[in-house]
């Protein structure tokens, strides 16, 4: 039901940027035809291979991995755009902008957690009780050291609407729905979470060091963002030797 209802999603904005490609892109800001055209027939292509899979008696593991990255990387590509000011520039198509990025975020968080129910055989409470026992089996540190990194974050609040605040909000939230997904997917906490961190969040530490004036809050947040990613870092190293089990599993 989940992907029928993303086919229909990418078929119908994929007709739109092809019918009116032109109205679309002024309607963004200054967005080139051509690249409303290339996402089109790109969106088409996703849209019927979403409903030639989704129409299989048995789903593929592999192509609903493959369905949410590709939701995962447009809602990363949305926020990255307004974030650096690129041809999203009219408070409209910001806004219609944000909306669809929801959206289709919030499809690919589904599918993995559907994916995730089916292969642990859970139900929704199973589910969220396991992801529960994770994070309480999280070492007190960590649990500290997490509400410190919120807390740093979530203090760029206070420099809304400069671009400190914008950029370091906009970074903060595109990581939502890749931790949602993989928490989801894997019932739990596992080392290649910290990737959610990484391909959002390495931009915004090079952006850090390269263009804002230093300040107390810059150089806080740029301090605790390098701890952060050297730990995602590592906790990335060691999955990929083989620590991959899921923290708090059977707890």
């Amino acid at each position: 039901m989940v992907m029928r209802l993303n086919a229909v999603s990418c078929v119908s904005f994929g007709l739109l940027f092809i019918v009116l490609p032109q109205a679309v892109a002024g309607f963004l800001g200054d967005v080139p035809r051509a690249v409303i055209l290339f996402l089109g027939l790109g969106l088409l292509g996703n849209g019927g291979h979403l409903s030639v899979a989704s129409s299989r008696a048995g789903i593929l593991k592999a192509e609903v991995i493959w369905f949410s990255l590709g939701d995962f990387l447009w809602w990363l590509a949305s926020f990255g755009l307004i974030a650096a000011h690129i041809w999203i520039t009219t408070p409209w198509g910001i806004f219609a902008t944000v909306v669809v990025a929801v959206m289709v975020g919030a499809l690919g968080v589904v599918q993995l957690w559907i994916l995730g129910l089916r292969a642990h055989g859970n139900t929704v409470k199973e589910h969220f009780s396991a992801i529960g026992a994770s994070w309480m089996a999280l070492p007190l540190w960590v649990m500290v050291w997490l509400v410190m990194l919120n807390a740093t974050f979530l203090a760029a609040f206070a420099f809304l609407p400069d671009r400190i605040g914008e950029v370091t909000l906009l970074a903060y939230v595109a990581t939502a729905p890749l931790l949602a997904g993989q928490v989801g997917h894997d019932a739990g906490l596992r080392r290649i979470l910290g990737l959610a961190h990484l391909v959002p969040w390495v931009p915004l530490l090079i952006w850090l060091v390269l263009v804002p004036p230093a300040t107390p809050y810059t150089l806080l947040l740029t301090g605790v963002l390098a701890i952060c990613l050297a730990f995602d870092v590592n906790d990335l190293r060691l999955f990929l030797k083989g620590d991959r089990k899921v923290l708090g599993a059977g707890a």
